[in-house]
């Protein structure tokens, strides 16, 4: 057999092995400056011309006391329970090591050991409680990262590249290391939901606070919660305009988005004119300006002399005259409460987490689930990981990010810099914040599936330790081995679970042969195997 030439470049020839392994186929809320009284809450009036149906409003604020007010979501009426999956009741023990690659960065010896002691059942209950979960190590890492812990008044003293590569960074070493797998894919998957591209304006800056206080604080939690964080997050009304939207000249860039990308959808069944009126509730939502320096720069404000206190209809409900920001408030319960919205965010997760083209049934029992539990993600999420899902689960394609960290994660790799890592995302079109349109990094097979030499090129580079900032130890990976068979079949148990093709097992093994494979064979199996086509695949 020919071996593949790889150098510190890349690789730069793809002979027998590489050719036959090409891929066949990518908060707390802070409400400042009331300066007038909040108004008396009003009910939600039907519009006489709307579907017909009784409609509530919750009381969304419990307490407005400047930086960690919450908001909080009253209890609704519990749906019809969920329908019966058709898909049948598999043994979970036959898809553990599928549940692991599903809600993790990629499997480790670590995670598959932790799932297969406690069962299926316990590792998910296990992994959508973060909070319970010692993270100790993981935390250390990041502990430098201490900007990050700062508010927008201090943070804005930094320089904008600096401030994003620290976000970055904890983004990374967290996918690679924590033990809280499930919530990395969490944060990752609302990241995309609700984007918001860093290069515009100040978002670099503010984007820190969205992460830290919106995303990560409510990502298991109830999207409700998440909803109202990030329609108050001062990164999320500077990216889509809100901070200049006023009672005499609505911006409609947040309102138009908040509906077709946040909750219920294209086809949701709202109107241009339901548009309009939802940017007339949310007026005068803005942020301090860094004029004001320590501590209000860069927190939220409501300015009531620049809201639209005029009645408005939003999808069939009448929001009376005078509400103030309570009229912003009702439009969010009414979101969050929308059909379309449990629709809408269950067929996202579905295509996140287990399918491209998730079928109807499928959608509808997360969709009753989100409905039933009103807006709770971590249950909607047990639902989506439910055995029967993941067991009739298509595979998908891994996306740069998702690829290059379950490659870091496989090569037990020692990340003490992410600079080459930024490098790499960049190369590959996806550098985590820097996608500038409002709907987040694509998640479809067509957009990324053409990328192939960044994915071969990193598990080269990688394995060769030509990262700045990143080794490997391809003699501790294989420590107590000297036989071809072995190595391959640690490549197998460690990367993918056992499950590795026998093909590419085999490939991988006449690669190391003969036995006694030398230190460069030993690196480049495993680079080999990072670049092989089950290896693209989760």
């Amino acid at each position: 057999m020919t071996s593949a030439e790889i150098q510190t470049t890349g690789i730069t020839q793809t002979s027998d092995v590489l050719s036959d392994l090409v891929p066949i186929h990518a908060a707390s809320v802070s409400l400042r400056d009331m300066d007038s009284a909040s108004p008396a809450k009003t009910p939600v009036t039907r519009y006489s011309g709307a579907p017909a149906g009784q409609s509530s409003r919750r009381a969304w604020l419990a307490s407005i006391a400047g930086v960690g007010a919450v908001v909080a979501a009253a209890a609704r009426p519990v749906a019809a329970a969920p329908p019966t999956s058709s898909i049948g009741d598999p043994d979970p023990s036959g898809v553990i090591t599928k549940l692991v690659q599903r809600i993790t960065f990629g499997a480790t010896p670590y995670e598959l050991g932790l799932a297969r002691s406690i069962g299926y059942d316990a590792y998910l209950d296990h992994q959508l409680s973060p909070d319970l979960i010692v993270d100790t190590a993981c935390e250390a890492r990041v502990a430098g990262l201490v900007n990050l812990q700062k508010i927008y008044a201090e943070i804005y003293q930094i320089g904008m590249s600096s401030i994003v590569n620290e976000l970055i960074e904890s983004t990374l070493l967290r996918a690679i290391y924590s033990r809280r797998q499930l919530q990395e894919r969490v944060v990752e998957f609302w990241t995309d939901h609700f984007n918001i591209g860093v290069e515009k304006e100040n978002c670099s800056w503010l984007k820190v606070i969205d992460d830290r206080d919106v995303i990560r604080t409510n990502c298991m939690g109830m999207f409700s919660d998440l909803l109202a964080g990030s329609a108050t997050s001062p990164g999320m009304l500077v990216y889509l305009d809100n901070h200049i939207s006023i009672s005499s000249s609505p911006n409609l860039n947040y309102a138009r988005e908040l509906m077709e990308l946040h909750t219920i959808g294209v086809d949701g069944g709202y109107t241009e004119n339901d548009v309009v009126n939802v940017a007339r509730c949310f007026t005068g939502w803005q942020l301090y300006p860094n004029s004001h320096g320590f501590p209000l720069a860069g927190s939220f404000r409501y300015n009531s002399s620049q809201h639209d206190n005029g009645a408005k209809v939003v999808l069939g409900n009448i929001i009376p005259a005078g509400g103030g920001i309570q009229d912003g408030l009702t439009v969010l319960a009414i979101l969050a409460d929308h059909p379309s919205t449990a629709k809408f965010i269950a067929t996202k997760f579905c295509k996140r987490f287990l399918d491209y083209n998730p079928s109807s049934a499928l959608v509808n029992t997360v969709a009753a689930k989100f409905t039933a539990t009103g807006g709770n993600i971590r249950e909607t999420l047990r639902t989506v990981f439910a055995a029967a899902h993941v067991q009739a689960a298509e595979p998908k394609f891994k996306r740069p990010f998702h690829h290059f960290v379950s490659a870091a994660r496989a090569a037990n790799a020692e990340v003490v810099s992410t600079s080459s890592f930024r490098t790499q995302l960049r190369v590959a079109g996806h550098l985590t914040f820097y996608w500038t349109a409002p709907d987040g990094y694509p998640d479809n097979l067509d957009f990324w599936s053409g990328l192939v030499l960044p994915r071969w090129n990193f598990g080269a580079l990688l394995l060769n330790n030509s990262f700045s900032g990143i080794t490997t130890d391809a003699a501790a990976y294989f420590a107590g081995l000297n036989t071809a068979d072995a190595m391959a079949d640690r490549i197998n148990a460690n990367m993918f679970g056992g499950e590795m093709p026998p093909a590419e097992r085999n490939r991988i093994r006449n690669y190391l042969l003969p036995n006694a494979p030398s230190a460069t064979r030993q690196r480049e199996a495993i680079g080999l195997a990072i670049g092989c086509p089950a290896f693209q695949w989760y």
